[in-house]
């Protein structure tokens, strides 16, 4: 297996080919040294030489974390197909998605069976990328809320031989669920770094737990810096950015820690 390539700081999420986002974040290693694109639209990087949209040097990741109608019937299988088409291509992988599920209506049993064919998932494909010698770094995804939840995850660790991972952040409203959420998966797993997809709010991020070191996202960051003629202020993209990485780096001290009553 290849050696440390965990992204870092901001990492945005792409559409290859599309012309926006090649003009904003590709060929810009300085600024974005990792693009990520999902692995529905990983089939662009088969059809088309990667240097048409990113530069040589930037890091090229995968993300298996989508939406649940194009999850539906993937297996591990059908991702170590892909990985083997982008076999150099493609630098880091994370596996397992969310799983399809509606938590609502499911009951402790239902729920486990999904975290466990998550789990089962990522270490089969862990395996066969490694018995293949794949040029491609892979991190496991921790999936769920509750430290029981968390539990059912640590073996990743040990199978994938690594403390780093990535953590589903598309679905949080609520800045405060997040925070919990991520301080219970620290607290109980114990993970070094972790890559939080999908959360790019500056409020998000500002008491993130320090393991959160990398995030991905991009629409409300195109938001802010677009202009009345559509077109995006690039000084104003660096900005925003920029104030996003400073939230991740800040004290990241709980809010309630300043409301202490002497």
């Amino acid at each position: 297996m290849p050696g440390d390539r965990f992204p870092h700081e901001f990492v945005p999420k792409t559409k290859p080919g599309a012309s926006t986002d090649r003009r904003l974040f590709g060929y810009n290693v300085e600024e974005f040294p990792a693009l990520q694109a999902p692995f529905r639209r990983s089939t662009w990087f088969v059809n088309q030489p990667r240097e048409a949209f990113m530069h040589p040097d930037q890091m090229l990741i995968i993300n298996s974390m989508e939406q649940n109608e194009f999850l539906v019937g993937r297996t591990p299988e059908d991702e170590f197909e892909r990985l083997q088409e982008l076999d150099g291509i493609v630098d880091v992988y994370f596996p397992g998605d969310r799983w399809v599920m509606d938590s609502d209506d499911m009951d402790r049993r239902e729920l486990l069976s999904e975290i466990e064919r998550s789990v089962e998932g990522q270490k089969a494909l862990y395996r066969m990328v490694e018995d293949a010698e794949l040029d491609v770094e892979l991190y496991p995804i921790i999936v769920g809320w509750e430290p029981w939840h968390y539990e059912h995850c640590r073996e990743l660790f040990e199978v994938f031989g690594t403390k780093s991972c990535a953590f589903d952040g598309t679905e949080y409203n609520s800045k405060f669920n997040l925070w919990d959420d991520l301080e219970a998966l620290v607290e109980t797993l114990g993970p070094d770094r972790i890559y939080l997809n999908g959360r790019v709010s500056h409020e998000h991020l500002l008491h993130a737990p320090d393991e959160v070191v990398a995030f991905s996202g991009k629409t409300s960051i195109l938001d802010e810096c677009r202009q009345p003629n559509g077109e995006h202020n690039p000084e104003r993209l660096t900005e925003t950015i920029n104030w996003r990485i400073e939230a991740l780096h800040s004290s990241q001290t709980a809010l309630d820690e300043f409301m202490v009553i002497n």
